[in-house]
């Protein structure tokens, strides 16, 4: 359904219209509520809390912040001699979130990853607003604080006070009930349950529970997608129709983006530790990296949400987020990430390229495998040539993959995938498994494909990422029984290659020599166009065939230090795969997204991401809910990335 009255939405793609109210931002806000409202802020006031015990008459006051004269909200306290508001409500209903201040010594940090403390303000008849909030009796002592943090509950009080003035932050929820005051303190106040709790009852089940009773329209309509995109194609001269994004399709990028040159490694590092452990530590690697790509996916779509815009990256992402150290860390990961990739794609590609052609090549093999594959991106980049010529490469990974398979197993021994089980090796195994299920690139583009709708989104990328998952096990599964026996240091592909039947050798490197084309041909495009971006000039991803300093510009600065690093090392495909896993998947996909999300969260409404219908347009909140679970994706990133670090300035550890 496409509701009437809504604006469309501007930007590149498909025309899009908007459902419900955007989040903030007076062009995607429609003009007549952009007067009453305002965006709900995350630093309305450090001193507008309810755990620091402030005395006096006034419920209001001025802070000067930037020059701008700001009304702050203050907290209630127990024994003031004002007299509580009372009266008929009438008029709206806003909602106030004040970050806490934590009593010392409680760190004050620990305020940017707790819930705001939400209060809820009604316009009373004869002026002013009535103000509900729900604070610890005792604020002011620590130990009441740090009862809290460890989940305890303490004795609450149900506050409520008179403002003359609306604080500039407040967001406008909609028009309230004909009632008195004194109704909603019988109606919620004398029931509520003053035992306050962070995990179960706070202040925002407080105002989730006063939003209830005096809101005139408390369940407005949600939508599950963010906006509709229109079928103009198959629209009737004056019907508008809507066009039903395919879920499949975004599955299919997901899954094709995932399977690249990293599966040629996962033989020789796993072999090690044998075939139950490493799959093992490859269901966790799976289970991680579709955690972090459901972390990008709710970014995504708050940013999408706050820009009115569907189209969204990494970068911007990032310093929406996190600020613009995070923009500088992830173009940092991003190109470190490339670059290494590359020296290991040229590494193995020039070899691969080597055994396949007769004769010498007169120059080194990297140089032969980038110039060969580089010019012909460089040429095609920006025309339907450069697509179809990696859809021949795709089709090649898909149908080797399954012949090897098929080859392979009913020749294999079984029981050599349970004859090893070194479960100390497993470790090490990680940061390429990390790598291997790499997808999250293409993760803003698929929530602007399926329109921001979270359930579509979750399949996509869950399923998406699983179909790679299986398959890595069964090639894995199918390479470590085939081998003859240990082979040592030795790539297991080529020791199979050079032992098999002539079937199995031109197999294995069609699939090996497809698979790092494919992937060769992502990351340079990827790359050019950072570079492109970055440094601005003309854009390399527009050109199309031709020359152009920008676009050679842009080529050099990707092709040249990879391959220079591969020709003065050709032996580096593993280490390098190694290193781009545990700093720079890590990293970006790792740690990064956490830090996105816990900075995300923090700066939402918990009453509305449990109750959208209060506001309408979509669903806010967490993809995946849980306070634990960013820190702990964070945890395990930090560990990957200081236990590598470690490694390489202690080599003999």
């Amino acid at each position: 359904m496409i509701p009437g009255g809504q604006a469309p939405v501007s930007g590149r793609g498909p025309p899009l219209w908007s459902h419900g109210v955007w989040e903030q931002g007076p062009e995607t806000v429609p003009r007549q509520a952009a007067r009453r409202t305002a965006a709900v802020a995350s630093t309305l006031v450090a001193a507008g809390t309810a755990l620091r015990r402030r005395t006096g008459h006034s419920c209001a006051r001025k802070a000067v912040a930037g020059g701008d004269a700001v009304t702050t909200l203050e907290p209630t306290r127990p024994g003031e001699r004002q007299a509580p508001p009372t009266g008929e409500l009438q008029g709206d209903v806003f909602l106030v979130q004040t970050p806490l201040t934590l009593p010392p010594p409680v760190p004050a940090g620990l305020a940017n990853i707790l819930p705001k403390h939400s209060v809820v303000l009604a316009s009373l008849s004869h002026g002013g607003y009535a103000a509900f909030d729900f604070v610890p009796e005792a604020a002011e002592d620590p130990m009441v604080a740090l009862q809290l943090l460890l989940g305890g509950s303490v004795d609450g009080l149900c506050g409520l006070r008179r403002l003359q003035r609306l604080p500039r932050q407040a967001l406008r929820l909609g028009k309230v009930k004909q009632l008195t005051v004194e109704e909603v303190i019988a109606g919620v106040n004398n029931t509520f349950d003053k035992q306050l709790s962070l995990t179960s009852n706070d202040c925002n089940n407080y105002s989730q529970a006063v939003l209830k009773a005096i809101l005139q329209d408390p369940e407005k309509m949600v939508q599950e997608r963010l906006f509709s995109t229109l079928d103009w194609d198959g629209m009737a001269s004056e019907k508008v129709e809507y066009k039903e994004p395919s879920v499949l399709n975004a599955i299919v990028l997901v899954a094709g983006t995932t399977v690249g040159a990293g599966i040629l490694a996962l033989p020789a590092v796993t072999q090690p530790a044998g075939f139950i452990p490493s799959t093992l530590a490859l269901t966790g690697a799976w289970m991680y990296m579709a955690t972090t790509g459901l972390f990008i996916a709710e970014v995504a779509c708050k940013t999408m949400a706050t820009t009115g815009k569907p189209a969204t990256s990494l970068k911007s992402m990032a310093a929406g987020s996190v600020g613009p150290i995070g923009a500088w860390l992830t173009s940092a990961a991003f190109v470190f990430l490339h670059m290494a990739l590359l020296i290991a794609y040229c590494s193995r590609g020039g070899e691969l390229l080597t055994s396949l052609l007769p004769g010498s090549l007169g120059v080194p093999p990297p140089l032969a495998f980038a110039g060969l594959f580089g010019g012909f991106i460089f040429v095609t980049k920006g025309t339907d040539a450069l697509d179809q010529g990696n859809n021949i490469f795709a089709t090649i990974v898909v149908a080797s993959f399954f012949a090897l398979v098929a080859l392979v197993i009913p020749a294999g021994d079984l029981g050599q995938l349970f004859s090893t089980s070194n479960w100390s090796q497993a470790t090490d195994t990680i940061p390429t498994l990390l790598l291997s299920l790499v997808y999250h690139n293409v993760v803003p583009t698929v929530c602007a494909q399926l329109e921001g709708d979270r359930n579509k989104i979750t399949k996509a990328v869950v399923v998406g990422s699983l179909i790679p998952f299986l398959m890595f096990v069964i090639w894995n599964a199918a390479v470590l029984a085939a081998l003859p026996g240990a082979t040592g240091t030795a790539d297991p592909l080529e020791v199979l290659r050079s032992s098999g039947s002539p079937l199995v050798a031109g197999g294995i490197l069609a699939f090996s020599l497809s698979a790092i084309v494919t992937s060769f041909v992502g990351f340079v495009v990827a790359l050019t166009d950072f570079f492109a971006d970055f440094l601005g000039g003309e854009d390399s991803s527009s050109t199309g065939p031709g020359f152009s300093l920008a676009k050679l510009r842009d080529f050099a600065l990707t092709l040249v230090p990879p391959v220079l690093v591969a020709v003065w090392d050709p032996s580096l495909f593993f280490q390098a795969i190694d290193q781009a896993g545990a700093f720079g998947v890590s990293t970006l996909f790792g740690l990064l997204p956490a830090l996105m999300v816990l900075s995300q969260r923090s700066n939402e409404s918990p009453v509305l991401t449990r109750n959208p219908e209060f506001l309408g347009g979509y669903k806010r909140g967490p993809i995946l809910p849980g306070p634990l679970l960013p820190l702990l994706v964070a945890a395990v990133a930090l560990w990957v990335v200081g236990d590598n670090a470690l490694e390489l300035l202690q080599p003999g550890l």
